[in-house]
């Protein structure tokens, strides 16, 4: 079954919300400098590319405090040898709730946002995505009042949410005095009426 989210008009695309000026540095740049970026551009990470502009990895604060936790020298280590890598890229086009289930699932908080050609045109964090989030289930919400205004006592609404008695998730969601239930919570006879 759908949600509302599968519908594009719900949901935006992380070139949106996405950061577009990215700081970048080289694969022989030291961690030194990585850090003093970090630390004067208030983000939390840099994106290292080639001469071509493609995108090899990223430095994040983490990656810093492993070289200082190896007891390696910071001005020694290059971003090449601390960086995270293979990269997490996705497209522009990515909508934002895709963005945060793959961020989730690759455990990052940090997506570089890739053109065509490999080249960095952005990044979107997980505190871009928080941001939007509440703006996003709004709107679920609103969608959800204007089916029910819309739907008869006892229909079944093609729509996967969760359930407003049990707040348990469902596939399928069914209407019945003015609440959306699952097949467990809702009236039997509604639920025998729409088999």
């Amino acid at each position: 079954m759908k949600s509302i989210f599968d519908e594009k008009k719900f949901d935006m695309a992380v070139k949106e919300i996405m950061t577009k000026n990215v700081i970048t540095v080289t694969p022989k740049t030291s961690i030194e400098v990585c850090a003093k970026l970090l630390i004067e551009n208030r983000i939390g990470s840099v994106v290292v590319i080639d001469n071509g502009g493609k995108t090899l990895g990223i430095i994040t604060k983490e990656n810093i405090i492993d070289v200082i936790a190896k007891n390696k020298r910071v001005e020694d280590v290059t971003a090449e040898e601390a960086m995270s890598s293979p990269l997490i890229t996705a497209s522009p086009s990515l909508t934002i709730i895709k963005a945060m289930q793959t961020m989730f699932k690759e455990g990052i908080r940090h997506l570089v946002i890739t053109n065509s050609e490999g080249k960095v045109v952005g990044i979107c964090t997980d505190t871009d995505v928080f941001k939007v989030i509440p703006q996003l289930i709004l709107l679920e919400q609103e969608y959800l009042k204007l089916m029910a205004e819309s739907a008869e006592e006892g229909e079944e609404i093609d729509v996967a949410g969760y359930c407003d008695d049990c707040r348990e998730y469902a596939d399928k969601l069914v209407f019945s005095k003015g609440l959306y239930m699952c097949s467990n919570c809702a009236p039997e006879e509604l639920i025998e009426s729409n088999v």
